[in-house]
């Protein structure tokens, strides 16, 4: 987009704001003090839940775990492109040759997740987790592949195949999805820029031409310690629920913002990918999937049929290693009488995660002049303190 072509949208945007002053150089300079101002939830004084996070906050405190992001945004009109991919790479080893145990839950399908039925069938994670716009799935599923090969030669024959996780949102607001500018290239970027420590938020990513609860989304991640002695981290990229239904911490938040033009669109999807570094089975990363889902329901979310709503959860715990010449592997597991503080810590994380998506996604412009509003910050906090969730009389 040209300096003038933003300029002018950017002054319909700050209108919104507030901003009174229109001249070109007060904008700019109001856009990028804005775009600085984003910040994560708990960053405002809005704690949620009762657990302590992680030390980044974020699925990387799960130890091992790196995230990558590559975001494409160029282009104005028809043509603008906004969207990317994001790569979870589930511990520091080879993952094709070290599996993970895994799960999947799906809470409504219309969306998709490649990789799942061999993860059912096997509950087993072999590769790379992927993030991305709907269109992008077959390019990024040849990547995650090419990959793959280039870092195992002797993969692919019948007792050592692989079918990449790659997972994908509808980002058609703000991008020309049927362009699919997505390459080879720009995934094995995402994946060489992943690390851990602090995982960048919002509109980056797969999460560069999402939105969420009518204002812009993206990815978001979250943490909690469980008994100081294991991690739960997720992971989310958020495309979903309408604005009205937008609750934080109880709140109908959704309801209580005032102004932001809000296009009315199909609820689209969500990705939400959990980690645990604490040893669960199959059977218990099920349960601890659908308590994922709890924590999208804290949000206000109510899952519409038209969204694809899917969930993967997987630990750290145990290593499976795809050579064994013993007949017998030897594995850890939680008793599942003491498995609910995980259970607490995967509702927790999952909720601040999605919001995570919200409060650090900037207003972005897309396709056909499109606007997706970053969440006000300061109408979220007066609101907050309104109903007493943070100030001196929460």
């Amino acid at each position: 987009m040209d300096r003038r072509n933003f300029i002018k949208t950017a002054a319909a945007s700050l209108s919104i704001f507030g901003c009174l002053n229109f001249n070109e150089e007060s904008i700019l300079q109001e856009v990028k003090e804005r775009l600085s101002q984003r910040k994560r939830i708990r960053d405002l004084g809005i704690k949620l839940g009762d657990m302590e996070p992680g030390p980044h906050n974020a699925i990387t405190d799960v130890r091992g775990i790196k995230v990558g992001h590559f975001t494409k945004s160029h282009g104005s009109g028809s043509n603008a492109v906004r969207t990317g991919v994001t790569v979870i790479l589930p511990h520091s080893d080879n993952i094709y040759e070290n599996n993970l145990f895994a799960s999947y839950f799906n809470l409504n399908g219309w969306g998709e997740m490649t990789g799942i039925v061999s993860i059912t069938h096997t509950g087993k994670l072999q590769t790379p987790i992927f993030l991305t716009g709907t269109y992008n799935v077959g390019i990024v599923y040849d990547a995650a592949l090419e990959y793959l090969k280039r870092e195992n030669p002797e993969m692919g024959d019948s007792e050592r195949m692989v079918f990449p996780v790659v997972a994908e949102c509808f980002d058609d607001f703000l991008s020309d999805t049927r362009a699919r500018q997505i390459s080879k290239q720009e995934v094995f970027e995402a994946i060489e820029k992943a690390s851990d420590g602090l995982v960048e938020e919002g509109a980056v990513g797969g999460g560069t031409g999402m939105t969420a609860f009518g204002f812009k989304g993206g990815i978001g991640t979250s943490s909690r310690k469980v008994d100081g002695k294991y991690m739960v981290g997720v992971l989310v990229m958020a495309n979903t629920g309408s604005r009205n239904e937008l609750r934080i911490d109880g709140v109908p938040v959704g309801k209580e913002i005032k102004g932001f033009r809000y296009e009315r669109g199909k609820p689209k999807s969500i990705i939400l990918i959990a980690a645990t570094d604490a040893p669960l089975l199959p059977f218990q990363l099920k349960k601890m999937a659908k308590r994922v889902a709890m924590g999208l329901a804290q949000t206000g979310a109510i899952s519409h049929t038209g969204s694809g709503d899917i969930i993967l959860s997987f630990s750290t715990g145990n290593i499976i290693p795809r050579r064994k010449s013993s007949l017998f592997h030897r594995l850890k597991s939680i008793n599942d009488f003491w498995i609910t503080p995980l259970y607490q810590a995967t509702v927790e994380a999952t909720h601040e995660a999605i919001l995570n998506a919200l409060t650090k996604a900037e207003t972005t412009i897309g396709k056909d002049g499109n606007i997706a509003y970053g969440i006000p910050l300061d109408q979220l906090e007066s609101i907050m303190k309104k109903y007493r969730r943070i100030g001196e009389n929460q």
